[in-house]
Formats: C-alpha cells, structure tokens, sequence
C-alpha cells in the first residue's frame, strides 16, 4: 500500500489467480473500503512457477485479471491497469518443437520445486538495463524478428537456436491495450513499473501517456478525478 503526495491511498495488488489469496470476494469489499485506487499489476503473467510459455503481460491474461477484481468487488473506476517496462525470457525444454507454436510450448524447470531457488534458466531486465552478456545474441534478434500475437495479444519472440522464448511490450502493444481492457471495461487508471526504467528513451511512457490522454479525452469517468501513475 502507498500513500500518494496527494493524499490518495492505493494498493498494488496480483495479477495471477494463484496469488490472489488474500483477495476474495468476502476481503476485498472490507480491503476497498480503505482504498482509493487498485494498480493491478498485469504482468509477470509468467514466471518462474509456469511450465509452458505464454505472454507476461498479454492483453487475454490481463483482462482475466481485471475480471476477477472486478468481479470480486473493486469498482472499475477504482482500477487501474499496469505496464511493465522491462522485457523477460524464458529458456524452453531443448525437446520440445516450439517452431510449431512458440505460446504454450514446455520450458525448462525454472525454480526448484523444493526450495523455490531460481534455476537460472529465466530472467529479465530493464530497458533501461544493459543486456546480459548471456542472453546478447538472442535478445537482439527478438529485437529484430519479434512479433505480436493478435489472438492473445502479446509481443514475443522464440529463438530457435538458443532456445529462448521472450515477451515483452511495445509502443504499439501499449495502445492496444486501450481499446482491449481499458475501454470495453471502463477502468479509471494506469500505472507502470517503473518511471526510471524506461528512462533510455522514454518510449514506453510516451506511448502510455498517449494512449492514456485519448482515453481519458474518450471516457473522463464519472468519479471526479482520475490519477495515472506514470
């Protein structure tokens, strides 16, 4: 929980359905009471736990996301969407073909079952970050031949050669999200994690702050402010 400069009270809050044990139908009316706004972080989406790939902050897994809050009782104009700015990838299980389809392919063990210790076979970094030598090669071609998914929504790459599968988001991811999630499910916010990790070239805030600004332009919302966290 964070209390802003101006007062406003916020929780930062999951996004995976596994993780929402504190957050139930019967605790978040109590929890909403106290609060003013709900950042759902929609992303991380994957992580260490999964065993097959599929997008971080895909637009199909943020929406499930959003739906479950609100449906357990946070108004949507309470809520609020979030940005990654960072890119992670994920190493898949060197016998699976995921030529044939990158999302959902198996990847390798990430984190000891026993322990919950990092395998190392995952990991991401900031755009702002310099890359790890160790992933360089691979980060650059998903530079180069990354691609949006249109049916989950998501920007990934998978590197046959090195076996890496990354996901990460766009400009041109961001401003889907709009029309996708904030629009059709009229929620009173954004916010991203965090301000100095795009700060190489801003390109993710400017692109939030655009998309966010039609928005707001579009619905003003009906609670009488509104707050991006940007």
């Amino acid at each position: 929980m964070a209390l802003g400069p101006d007062k406003l009270i916020a929780a930062a809050v999951p996004g995976l359905l596994r993780d929402l044990i504190a957050f139930t139908a019967e605790t978040i009316p109590l929890i909403d009471a106290s609060l003013d706004f709900w950042n759902i972080m929609t992303y991380d989406l994957m992580n260490r736990r999964d065993t097959v790939t599929k997008h971080h902050t895909g637009i199909t897994l943020s929406l499930a996301a959003v739906d479950t809050y609100l449906e357990r009782g946070v108004p949507a104009v309470k809520a609020h969407l979030g940005f990654p700015f960072y890119i992670k990838w994920f190493r898949t299980d060197p016998k699976a073909n995921c030529s044939i389809n990158p999302l959902g392919c198996p990847t390798l063990l990430l984190e000891d079952p026993s322990t919950g210790a990092d395998l190392g076979h995952a990991g991401g970094f900031c755009w702002v970050d310099n890359v790890p030598g160790e992933v360089a090669t691979s980060y650059a071609k998903a530079m180069e031949n990354g691609q949006y998914d249109p049916d989950d929504g998501g920007h990934y790459y998978w590197d046959p050669e090195e076996k890496i599968f990354w996901s990460w988001e766009t400009p041109e991811s961001i401003a889907l999200k709009f029309p996708a999630i904030m629009e059709k499910k009229s929620l009173g916010g954004v916010f991203a994690w965090g301000l100095g990790e795009d700060s190489k070239d801003w390109r993710h805030v400017k692109a939030l702050t655009a998309a966010y600004r039609r928005y707001h332009h579009l619905d003003p919302g009906s609670s009488g402010w509104r707050k991006d966290e940007l």
